[in-house]
């Protein structure tokens, strides 16, 4: 699971650095912030597609999702002026620039494409009797928190058996629960 992450992480920073000649361009003719908000714009427009395969888009609510990217892109103008105005407009302030811009907006667009800012967590417990098949088990397993879900403040956890929590894990996706 952390390999995955980390795997679509580096991909992302790498696809950053495709939008360097982009902006790079852009910049040599329009210098400034209207340079840099113009460069961010048109990248929007075309590397939303390649980032929503990355970060595996849902289908629903896609103009909504495309629109707030957009937005999202603007706010890269945060990163990429003060580092451009620092080291230069060139190529190498560029890239510097879309490397922080890369570090910090994976996170914004990671909500943008899943609306993932929960972690899933789980709460495991040693000897317990499961609550549905009630068979004693070395080991029990619960969720305590995912988005649309939280239990923290549960007064009676139910923990199952490994076969018992996969059951009731799937019951949770079928509600919507993304778990």
């Amino acid at each position: 699971m952390i390999h995955k992450f980390i795997v679509k992480y580096l991909l992302y920073l790498g696809r950053w650095q495709l939008s360097t000649p982009l902006i790079a361009f852009i910049l040599s003719i329009f210098s400034g912030v209207e340079g840099v908000i113009l460069a961010n714009f048109i990248g929007g427009l075309i590397f939303f597609w390649l980032d929503k395969k990355i970060l595996e888009e849902k289908k629903d609510k896609l103009l909504q999702k495309y629109l707030m990217y957009l937005f999202r892109w603007q706010l890269t103008s945060i990163t990429l002026y003060p580092v451009t105005q620092v080291l230069g407009e060139g190529l190498f302030g560029v890239i510097i620039a879309q490397i922080i811009g890369g570090l910090i907006f994976f996170w914004v667009d990671r909500w943008i494409f899943t609306g993932k800012t929960v972690p899933i967590f789980w709460e495991v417990k040693e000897n317990i009797i499961c609550v549905d098949c009630k068979q004693e088990t070395v080991r029990g397993y619960r969720i305590v928190k995912a988005i649309d879900y939280d239990r923290t403040k549960d007064n009676l956890p139910e923990f199952r058996c490994e076969a018992c929590s996969i059951k009731k894990t799937n019951k949770l996706r079928e509600r919507g629960v993304q778990v």
